[in-house]
């Protein structure tokens, strides 16, 4: 789940909000509208007219939701069919389903084993190369490698948008289970959440080497 730090709510207009929505989760699904077009069969200037006039058949939309993973309830949520949602809805993208989830991940390990070993286990350099390779989707990267069992924070600031990694466990002081979430302060930002995980791969990876 991935929820913003911002409230309000706001009714939507349900056909001129979708195709924004489609873009961002086409974006964090680290595709671009040209791919799915083509992986749909559909001509690339027709889909981006619909993505921009939310003209979209029931049936186009569909195969959008199948290909992209989208979870149906949630996309009628965040268009407003169940009641007033948060203006900053539209800024918060469901994470992957856990079979989605795994076809994705053994493409970026393959790739994350690959810089690990070129780089000689530098963390820092692995992390920078892995964003530079994935066009710094850190969204993508981050619902990919963090279990899903944890939280992505989405967080905008001044324009700008970053993102945390809750991993749901208790801290000892300052923090209640009354409390709605934790400050930002403790949570893992994108660049400590993508070390942990480059640091677990590569006691992996040297786990594997010693059992060979």
């Amino acid at each position: 789940m991935i929820v913003s730090t911002e409230q309000g709510g706001e009714a939507l207009n349900h056909n001129k909000e979708i195709g924004p929505i489609i873009k961002k989760v086409i974006k964090f699904r680290n595709k671009t509208s040209k791919i799915v077009a083509n992986e749909l069969g559909i001509n690339e200037k027709t889909f981006s007219d619909q993505l921009k006039n939310g003209t979209m058949s029931v049936d186009t939309l569909f195969r959008i939701a199948a290909y992209l993973d989208i979870d149906l309830n949630w996309l009628m949520a965040v268009l407003g069919y169940f009641g007033p949602v948060s203006p900053y809805a539209r800024d918060t993208i469901q994470r992957m389903q856990s079979e989605f989830r795994k076809r994705e991940k053994a493409l970026v390990i393959k790739n994350l084993d690959r810089l690990i070993v070129e780089n000689l286990a530098e963390t820092h350099i692995v992390r920078r190369e892995l964003l530079r390779e994935y066009g710094h989707n850190e969204f993508y990267l981050l619902d990919v490698l963090v279990p899903e069992s944890y939280e992505i924070f989405v967080v905008k600031d001044r324009g700008k948008t970053n993102f945390y990694v809750d991993n749901n466990e208790m801290v000892r002081y300052g923090f209640s289970s009354s409390q709605r979430r934790k400050p930002i302060s403790m949570l893992f930002d994108v660049k400590t959440a993508l070390d942990i995980v480059i640091e677990e791969r590569k006691d992996e990876i040297n786990y594997e080497n010693n059992i060979l």
